[in-house]
């Protein structure tokens, strides 16, 4: 188990800007594990109403599989057990589930499993929660991921991903456990259910153009503090005239190799104010009592980037406009990194 501390980072967020249009690129890092070394564009969704229990997930359409990664807020105790997986209508009974588990020698496995309309778990016959991989979070949380095929084969069991609406439902209780087979749905600590589109329409390559400037917006040297979760707000005055109308095209992350794992997401957002508004180029943390008033306006979202996440290009016949002489140049970066304490099977 190795414990980050406390150390100076560099992040942010890298613009391009075309003459009289702006480009902003946003690029993507590696999840825990492995989900989105590739380079694949990462979705995400919250599975609970504060957001900290939340999936995420990319998709390869060559190998026909969906590689998922599920985060489960601190739960306190090593020994939980976390489901993940697909119902047609919402419901835990009835569903197809990959279970992580600890058994009493501290052994941490995953089974494909199903429930039954009573809601009792069994283990399937066939396993087809692929790729395993657990991380533990400083402060309780946990990270799973796991990759499934869109079409197992098993259609008895195993839910078929396609197009449309999936029932993403999940579960945590309390562990170990002697056995997955037998536990029933109502053993769960805490559950619950979201509705997301798995299966995306893939977006075309798209040529930009040919004179393009870059911008960077970056929150250098930070330090770090050791707490499960900091966001971090960063105000900086975009060094471009725009005074005129621009296009963003393109934006990316530039997150330093050291910080890759610990920064979670990043957003960059406008400062709404007049033109001739100065805001304090603040850089500390967002909720701090020391944060000025005054950037308070910076709320209105231009580019963000989530774990994995590849860069985001806007289609050749359309940016995002920004500039303009009723245009406030300052913008403010919030990221939001996660220290995080690995226990890796």
């Amino acid at each position: 188990m190795k414990k980050r501390s406390a150390s100076q980072r560099s992040f942010g967020h890298r613009w391009t800007t075309v003459v009289a249009a702006v480009v902003v690129f946003l690029s993507a890092t590696c999840l825990v594990g492995h989900a989105g070394a590739e380079g694949r564009r990462v979705y995400t969704a919250p599975l609970d109403d504060t957001g900290r229990t939340a999936v995420y997930w990319t998709v390869d359409y060559g190998s026909r599989t969906v590689k998922f990664e599920a985060h489960f807020a601190g739960s306190g105790s090593p020994f939980d057990w976390f489901a993940v997986g697909f119902s047609d209508r919402g419901n835990h009974s009835g569903a197809d589930f990959c279970v992580m588990w600890v058994d009493w020698k501290g052994v941490t496995g995953m089974l494909d499993t199903w429930t039954n309309d009573a809601g009792r778990i069994s283990v399937d016959e066939r396993q087809d929660c692929e790729e395993f991989n657990v991380a533990r979070f400083h402060g309780g949380g946990t990270a799973l991921t796991f990759t499934r095929k869109f079409d197992t084969c098993d259609d008895d069991r195993d839910y078929l991903i396609q197009d449309g609406t999936t029932h993403i439902v999940w579960m945590v209780g309390g562990g170990p456990l002697f056995a997955v087979e037998g536990l029933l749905v109502s053993q769960a600590r805490a559950k619950g259910m979201q509705r997301v589109q798995l299966l995306k329409p893939e977006t075309p390559q798209v040529k930009l153009p040919d004179k393009v400037s870059k911008i960077d917006v970056l929150a250098s040297k930070v330090n770090i503090p050791a707490e499960e979760t900091t966001y971090w707000c960063h105000v900086m005055k975009v060094p471009l005239d725009l005074s005129f109308k621009h296009q963003i095209v393109r934006f990316e992350s530039v997150i330093e190799e050291s910080s890759r794992g610990v920064v979670h997401h990043m957003e960059v957002f406008h400062c709404e104010a007049n033109a001739n508004s100065r805001i304090p180029l603040y850089s500390g943390p967002c909720f701090s009592e020391k944060r000025p008033y005054k950037t308070q306006v910076c709320k209105k979202v231009m580019a963000a980037w989530a774990m994995g996440a590849a860069p985001f290009v806007y289609p050749e016949e359309a940016g995002l406009p920004i500039g303009g002489p009723d245009f406030n140049s300052y913008i403010m970066l919030e990221a939001w990194w996660t220290v995080l304490e690995y226990g890796c099977t």
